[in-house]
């Protein structure tokens, strides 16, 4: 295996660095950039203890910049370090102690040369006893060649060449289709697929570049894509992905593009250039979801694991043995699972503790209930159920379940509202408020179909629940429902669909058009109990390019991350994740569930919304999940702070 910067050494120790690694994953005897092992983890050598006499240290250059390629010489940067030693200036740079922060991205030599093992902007200190000094080191990388995860597949040796001397050709533009302009991606999430249509038919090789602010690919591959898709679908080295990702985590835009020629090198047409974006913070956390067509399952996906896909995790045989269990909520440390069974008219639950793999009580609980939602500490949870009421109509109060025994042990009174879909805050430091889908209750509806939905809340102010208070009216012709509260303790979400098929009046039930199951129309919005006005989250909810013209994409479902991370230095960033039927690049969404409701499955996808960066609409394009099964539909993702495991 050749020395430093190969690409497979360089990723091990940025995924390392990120914490991205799976098992195994260490630095000790593995090679160095000059073929001697390296050293501890934060890439220290140097002189042992203190120097007799000195009093000050001081590091030079200050700041540096290096640049690594792929079958390129070792990128160093050499430091010397002078010392005051009796009042004398003297040359240390043996004398002393050196490490680097973050790992991974050099290691210095007891010379005080720090060669570059990764990408990434890294402290040097040079210590001496209780003195230290600092140095600011930025290290790039460029990788050139074929995809390493791509051998056998006939890229020729020349290829770097072939794009370097090949002349334009706009005919030849290959057209980017996915992932979509704009998006944002925090650096843990793997297995993103690169869409591209091929431009001219003569085009037989394409280069995929990513270029960062650190780290820029520029790969070399065939076009392939599975039967059935017209296009082409690559899906980069993990190694090269990860590179990408960490390196220029919460630095900026990444400029992806594709050029395409043919193997003679004759021309070369290129492709627009989409920004990428990485956040700062990795996302954590455990994400369950349900699975609607094929085998019903509520599935889970662990974001800090190394698994490639979810997994199923309740079952029919959970309940009944043929029941199946659909909408669910999490306790926020995610020990603790409550789920409906039936659908509507149904809604038996289930309390399960993932500690235990096991129901918490034997399926199910004396109370039914339709939509749930728990309290930050996860000692009770919110539901509703006006399914049981004569014809479906008449008030539905907020009930309150113990989240230890699943009893209801009381009621929040709504004055004569019917509420559906609560959402009671998480964070334990904001106030204790419960919003919830203020639907019409007289027009003869199920909980999974409210109509003349609008968006209110109610708030426990010294132990005892106030009065419902509005948050976004009625509007007839439209409905709102399924609102969440972000991790801020302020932020709303919730969805907003149109009838397009006439308006209904008060106490008439709507057609499937705005009935907030699927709606083809349905657009999240953003609000805010500080009072914000209502806006439209566009970008969130805008086609890529695989949609062409088509807008109504069925943006339903939203559920907050419970995170507020960091997006670069100074902003944050919070996650959002929703169902729709939008194209995935060039791939067709998957047959639905019901095709009652729609003709189009839904799959999950994932947006950062970030309030702080420029005003106006805060959010990013969304991405589609790339761990979850793309042939069934998919959708109501909610999320805990841990993946709990439990025996079995």
């Amino acid at each position: 295996m050749a020395k430093f910067p190969d690409v497979w050494r360089l990723s091990i120790l940025l995924a390392c660095a990120v914490s991205l690694a799976g098992p195994g994953c260490s630095f000790k005897n593995r090679e160095s950039a000059g073929g001697g092992p390296l050293t501890d983890t934060d890439g220290g050598t140097g002189g042992g203890g203190a120097v007799t006499g000195l009093t000050a240290l001081q590091i030079s250059p200050p700041t540096a910049t290096i640049m690594a390629t792929n079958g390129g010489p070792p990128a160093t940067q050499a430091y010397r370090v002078t010392g005051t030693i009796n009042g004398q200036t003297q040359d240390v740079t043996s004398m002393v102690t050196y490490s680097a922060s973050p790992a991974g991205v050099v290691t210095v030599g007891a010379d005080g040369v720090a060669t570059a093992t990764g990408a990434g902007v890294v402290v040097i200190t040079a210590s001496s006893g209780r003195l230290t000094a600092q140095a600011t080191l930025t290290v790039s990388y460029v990788f050139t060649g074929a995809d390493p995860g791509s051998a056998g597949s006939g890229v020729p040796a020349n290829a770097g060449s072939l794009f370097t001397t090949a002349p334009s050709d706009p005919s030849r533009a290959p057209q980017l289709v996915y992932p979509n302009d704009g998006v944002l991606f925090p650096p843990n999430v793997t297995g993103v697929e690169v869409h591209f249509r091929p431009g001219a038919s003569a085009n037989t090789l394409f280069q995929v570049s990513f270029t960062g602010p650190l780290a820029t690919v520029n790969t070399f591959v065939r076009c392939s894509a599975p039967s059935g898709i017209t296009g082409c679908i690559y899906l980069p080295d993990p190694a090269l992905w990860s590179m990408v990702a960490s390196a220029n985590a919460g630095r900026g835009a990444v400029k992806l593009s594709v050029r395409g020629t043919d193997d003679s090198g004759t021309a070369a047409g290129a492709s627009a250039e989409f920004n990428l974006q990485f956040s700062r913070d990795p996302i954590q956390g455990a994400l369950y979801y349900w699975t609607t067509s094929g085998k019903t399952a509520i599935m889970r996906w662990d974001f800090a694991g190394s698994t490639q896909s979810a997994q199923p995790y309740l079952t029919p045989t959970n309940t009944d043995g043929k029941t199946c269990v659909g909408c669910h909520a999490l306790a926020p440390n995610g020990d603790k699972l409550v789920a409906s069974a039936g659908g509507q008219n149904d809604g038996r639950l289930l309390l399960w503790d993932i500690t235990k793999n096991a129901p918490v009580q034997a399926f199910p609980l004396a109370q039914k209930s339709q939509f749930e939602s728990w309290n930050a500490d996860g000692t009770q949870f919110v539901g509703v159920y006006g399914d049981g009421t004569a014809n479906h109509k008449g008030r539905s109060d907020l009930m309150i379940f113990d989240g230890a025994t699943g009893q209801k042990t009381g009621v929040i009174d709504l004055g004569g509202l019917r509420a559906d879909h609560p959402d009671w805050t998480k964070n334990a430091g904001t106030s204790n408020t419960i919003v919830f889908t203020s639907m019409d209750p007289n027009a003869g509806t199920t909980d999974q179909r409210p109509a003349n939905g609008a968006i209110g809340y109610v708030q426990n102010v010294g132990g005892a629940w106030g009065a419902p208070q509005p948050l976004v009216p009625m509007q007839l012709g439209k409905n709102r429902y399924y609102p969440a509260i972000a991790p801020d303790g302020n932020l709303v979400v919730y969805d907003e669909s149109t009838c397009t098929s006439g308006t209904p009046a008060l106490g008439q039930a709507p057609d499937k058009s705005c009935d907030a199951d699927t709606d083809a129309t349905a657009t999240m919005f953003l609000t805010s109990l500080s009072g914000t006005a209502p806006m439209p989250l566009a970008r969130a909810n805008g086609p890529g390019v695989g949609d062409g013209t088509t807008t109504a994409l069925t943006n339903s479902f939203p559920k907050w991350a419970p995170f507020v991370q960091k997006l670069d230095e100074i902003n944050n960033v919070l996650w959002l994740t929703f169902s729709s039927t939008r194209q995935y690049g060039l791939r067709t969404p998957p047959a639905p569930a019901d095709t009652g409701e729609t003709t189009k499955g839904t799959l999950i996808w994932m947006v950062g919304i970030s309030p702080g960066v420029g005003g106006g609409d805060p959010s990013y394009t969304a991405f589609c999940l790339p761990f979850q099964d793309i042939t069934t539909s998919n959708h109501i993702a909610q999320w805990a702070k841990y993946f709990v495991t439990g025996p079995g």
